[in-house]
């Protein structure tokens, strides 16, 4: 005679928001509410109190007092580039899943120690890249070998700030780079899923305010970067000053093209010919709500946690490497006698 024994529904994730007062974590709160329960927050800005209090959960000041007053399986940190390492660093060490805004790491040496602690506690590091989850950037990926051998690719990231860049990506010690780190980080990201690792990258800093150069925190950014196969390279753009703001990557196949933009990508043969177009289907939001979903279905997913971290690692380098050649390339210019 056989039993049956009905499964358990699994209890809620118990999630702690670390930055929770921010633009990001203000966006992210609603959703991350669909899918865990809320048990606290970390932010030390104005509002964050009463923040907190009308959405029901106590907020803290610091990381350890967190730790030491609450119990909770996965943190969504969302602070400036500066906090992000100890930060990370810390919840490790106290076996915590981590969901975290761009970047993974600001250094590769940084990206190699938070890979380390989470393999050794058997934990999880995820990066909130939303292009990912985009259902045109995820037929862009389907569809690139419809178009031949790519050999050339440009991609425009613009924003159309009016004002210089406030607020702590205006802070050297807190941004700890300019548009290359923020902006860029996205734009690398979608490039190490779609082609090899470049093995040379010349890039040209720009600052349209005076203000920016003396923090060396560039405005702009111009990429041209190499690879493996001598038949492909490929140039990026990206800027916060433009007079409009705009997203396009397009890729030259010896077959045809792909241009891709957030809300729609066509797929050209050679000649200019439109094969096939795909739109976005709904709003933004659910490509957020997609991403935060997977990341909190897969927190113990030891395979999705190995592709997240090589490809992460490959985005860092590569970012990483443009700095450590930009500040070696100023230290000779400054030794120059004059």
């Amino acid at each position: 005679m056989s039993t049956f024994s009905p499964k358990r529904a699994q209890p809620r994730l118990r999630a702690l928001m670390v930055g929770f007062a921010g633009h990001q974590g203000k966006e992210y709160l609603p959703v991350v509410r669909e899918y865990a329960d809320i048990v606290g927050g970390v932010d030390v800005a104005p509002d964050a109190a009463a923040l907190a209090d009308d959405l029901g959960f106590p907020r803290f000041t610091g990381i350890g007092e967190a730790l030491k007053r609450v119990d909770f399986d996965v943190a969504m940190v969302t602070v400036p580039h500066s906090e992000h390492f100890p930060l990370c660093k810390e919840l490790l060490l106290h076996g915590k899943h981590i969901v975290k805004e761009k970047p993974f790491a600001v250094t590769e040496e940084e990206a190699q120690e938070l890979i380390e602690l989470a393999e050794g506690a058997d934990r999880s590091v995820y990066t909130l890249l939303q292009r990912n989850f985009n259902p045109v950037f995820q037929f862009a990926r389907r569809n690139l070998a419809r178009i031949g051998d790519p050999y050339w690719f440009s991609y425009d990231y613009h924003f159309n700030l009016a004002q210089p860049t406030s607020g702590w990506r205006a802070s050297r010690e807190q941004a700890l780079g300019g548009v290359l780190l923020d902006m860029g980080y996205h734009l690398i990201d979608v490039l190490s899923g779609m082609f090899p690792e470049p093995t040379r990258v010349n890039a040209a800093f720009v600052h349209h305010y005076q203000e920016m150069r003396d923090r060396h925190l560039e405005d702009l950014v111009s990429l041209m970067c190499s690879y493996p196969s001598p038949t492909l390279s490929g140039s990026l753009r990206i800027s916060r000053h433009n007079h409009e703001k705009s997203e396009r990557l397009c890729v030259l196949g010896t077959g045809g093209a792909l241009n891709v933009e957030p809300h729609a990508a066509t797929v050209h043969s050679t000649g200019g010919r439109l094969i096939e177009r795909f739109t976005l289907p709904g709003p933004k939001t659910d490509a957020v709500r997609a991403m935060i979903a997977h990341y909190l279905g897969h927190l113990d997913d030891r395979e999705v946690r190995d592709d997240h971290f090589r490809r992460q690692l490959t985005t860092v380098r590569v970012i990483d490497g443009i700095y450590r050649e930009r500040s070696r390339e100023r230290n000779e210019l400054a030794d120059r006698p004059t």
